[in-house]
């Protein structure tokens, strides 16, 4: 008797002995379980089953589990159909949750092959469900007699002769044989394991009958299997890969968090709370004392507003982008940090280590040759928070692939033969330093933001923070450092996982509308800011994309109270918040009034007037001087008659010159092109 031969037979002596336990294991443990599940089948195909309860029934045969997991299912898979009463001849399949037997990705090793095991990660890849053949019937050449064979891997395997007439060659029935779904997803390890400079593992598990189609890119999954090995024709080398037998997620959106009937009486409680506000603010990054303003900005983000779909199927986003632009050594990135891991789906990147596809999506190729899209993070953080932290030194054609997902949240994507539209619905926050590393407080704070105007503008808010010296404000943050630091605590108003169910609920079930008072007092502030600018050289102070930001912002406020509707209150506090942000960004101290174009990046009114003075001048001037310009003229007519001096004359000269306007035609003379 061969090798082989004996391990065969010593497999179904495992699948022997183990079938009347399993027998008696779910007939006494999980049998109220097992039996509602047949009595759903074939609508319901799996059981699940903890771990822990088989470990306590029986020790031998949880490790038995560990050690010769096929087998072992098989029996356990049979034990059912046994002890079914109503004689389905069901075959369920047997989901094992809770092993104790966690691996991490990168100690996957050889000596797990042929084990059962379980591993943490997220999901990266998911391929196309494609069919897999367990039952092949096939038609003899001669006789035509039907012959069924079973097949366990995507290798065919035909009878070896046919029992009527004797023939060898057969012909496979498609649409008569059995066929299951299957999918590869690729699981990597979740990022927050990894320690400087090392590369995540990756592996592919694959899915079969109803786990296929249960799995999004971005899912953090606990994925449960056995372990297997694969030897790759081209290279000659073996590939493991874990064939999965259940998947348990382990962190959810804000819709699918688990919230118990206790937990709404306590948030109920909590959003009558006359102060419910400061507290929430208090508890969004409660290690970084002070800017009040950003984390009542960032509390309005984490439960949001509501999307809407009109008739004509437009969507307007309910989702709020924010951005802070501070000085070095403020919690910047520790305040983004605190988001990513608050919100159910919050993820962290920085913007000197992102490419623009590793922020939409990458085309690769799947092991059968076609291509596949890979999530990048604006997709991972579909419904979810996306932080950026130093936005300012992302390369310019990376930065412009977030461009689409912060106004119409979707990232289209037309490469390698595929043409896809990702979703990304997500709030971004963002961060970024000044320009000159620290801000000046003799130049204005819009010159000193290095992002391009459609970046901008795409943001509801944009905060300035600035690190002043004041001596009491500097006396309390050094006291709440130093005490971090000796008692290794900090104080929660909410706890944070309280709160993460808070937020969730919120925009679960709360889906406020305006009030007639709030209309009113959003269409009055509106109004009255634009009414300044009713004479044809006044800058435009607010357009209708802060309008939509104002709705936003109340309708999160109104959340925050679990309320139905926005009331006036709610209104006048967006306001309030709107009115700060325009201020700190857009005010433009040469007219004394709030300048959109400041604010978004573009060219202030105060700015176009002096370029338009400059070209005319240079005009007028070239005209007397034989069509070019000199430079001292053009300077002593800008002063004398305009107030503007040689350095601003430079500044301006430099733009036009930048943008074709302006030319030299010889030293120190100018010519309008």
């Amino acid at each position: 008797m061969n090798t082989q031969t004996v391990q065969g037979q010593k497999n179904q002596d495992h699948v022997k002995t183990a079938i009347p336990k399993f027998e008696e294991f779910f007939s006494t443990t999980n049998k109220e379980q097992v039996f509602a599940t047949l009595d759903k089948y074939p609508e319901e195909k799996s059981v699940e089953i903890n771990y822990h309860d088989l470990e306590i029934f029986d020790p031998d045969m949880a490790d038995l589990l560990i050690e010769k997991p096929e087998q072992m299912l098989e029996a356990a898979s049979k034990a059912i159909s046994n002890i079914d009463p109503q004689r389905k001849n069901a075959l369920l399949n047997v989901r094992f949750i809770n092993l104790r037997n966690n691996v991490p990705l990168r100690f996957l090793r050889s000596e797990y092959i042929g084990k059962f095991v379980s591993v943490d990660g997220i999901v990266r890849k998911t391929d196309e469900i494609r069919p897999r053949i367990i039952n092949a019937t096939f038609e003899c050449r001669q006789c035509m007699r039907l012959h069924d064979v079973e097949q366990s891997s995507n290798i065919i395997h035909e009878p070896a002769v046919c029992v009527e007439c004797g023939g060898r060659s057969f012909r496979l029935l498609g649409e008569e044989s059995k066929f299951m779904d299957t999918q590869t997803v690729k699981v990597q390890e979740p990022l927050e394991n990894l320690s400087g400079g090392d590369q995540p593992r990756q592996i592919n598990v694959i899915l079969e009958d109803d786990m296929v189609d249960t799995l999004t890119p971005g899912d953090i999954v606990k994925t449960t299997g056995i372990l297997k090995t694969v030897r790759d024709e081209k290279t000659k080398r073996f590939n493991n890969y874990i064939y999965g037998n259940d998947i348990e997620p382990l962190e959810q959106e804000f819709e699918e968090l688990k919230i118990e009937d206790e937990d709404v009486e306590e948030i109920k409680e909590l959003a009558n709370s006359p102060d419910i506000y400061e507290k929430i603010i208090a508890s969004t990054a409660p290690s970084i004392r002070g800017y009040e303003e950003v984390k009542e900005a960032i509390a309005f983000q984490l439960f949001g507003g509501t999307t809407k779909e009109l008739e004509d199927k437009t969507r307007i986003r309910g989702d709020m982008h924010i951005l802070i632009v501070g000085d070095p050594g403020i919690g910047k990135s520790q305040i983004l940090k605190y988001v990513s891991k608050l919100a159910p789906r919050g993820i962290y990147t920085s913007g000197k280590g992102t490419s623009g596809v590793g922020l939409t999506a990458a085309a690769v190729r799947d092991d059968l040759g076609g291509w596949s899209l890979e999530a990048g993070a604006l997709v991972l953080g579909d419904k979810g928070n996306v932080c950026v932290d130093e936005l300012d030194k992302m390369r310019d054609e990376d930065r412009s692939a977030i461009h689409e997902a912060l106004e119409q949240q979707t990232i289209s994507i037309a490469k390698a033969g595929i043409m896809a539209t990702l979703n990304s619905r997500c709030s971004v926050l963002a961060a970024a330093n000044p320009k000159f590393g620290r801000f000046d407080r003799y130049k204005t704070v819009a010159e000193q933001i290095d992002l391009p105007s459609p970046i901008l503008s795409r943001f509801d808010l944009i905060f300035v923070v600035e690190d002043k010296p004041n001596k009491e404000k500097d006396k309390n943050l050094a006291e709440h450092i130093l005490n971090i630091h000796k008692d290794n605590a900090i104080h929660f108003e909410i706890n944070p996982e309280l709160l993460r169910k808070y937020i969730a609920y919120a925009r679960r079930e709360i889906h406020p509308t305006l009030s007639t008072e709030a209309i009113e007092t959003l269409q009055q502030f509106y109004v009255d800011m634009r009414g300044g600018a009713i004479e044809d050289d006044s800058p435009v102070p607010i357009t209708a994309r802060q309008l939509e930001a104002l709705v936003r912002l109340s309708e999160a406020s109104a959340r925050i109270r679990l309320s139905d509707v926005v009331s006036k209150e709610d209104a006048l506090r967006a306001v309030e918040l709107e009115e700060n942000c325009m201020k700190q960004v857009g005010y433009d101290p040469e007219t004394g009034k709030v300048d959109i174009d400041k604010i978004e990046g573009r060219t202030p009114k105060s700015q176009r007037d002096k370029i338009n003075i400059v070209t005319d001048t240079i005009k007028e001037v070239s005209l007397d001087y034989g069509d070019n310009a000199p430079r001292e003229i053009v300077i002593s007519e800008l002063s004398d008659n305009y107030n503007i001096d040689e350095n601003k004359f430079d500044e301006i000269l430099k733009a036009l010159k930048a943008k074709g306007v302006i030319y030299e035609p010889k030293p120190e003379h100018y010519k309008l092109s």
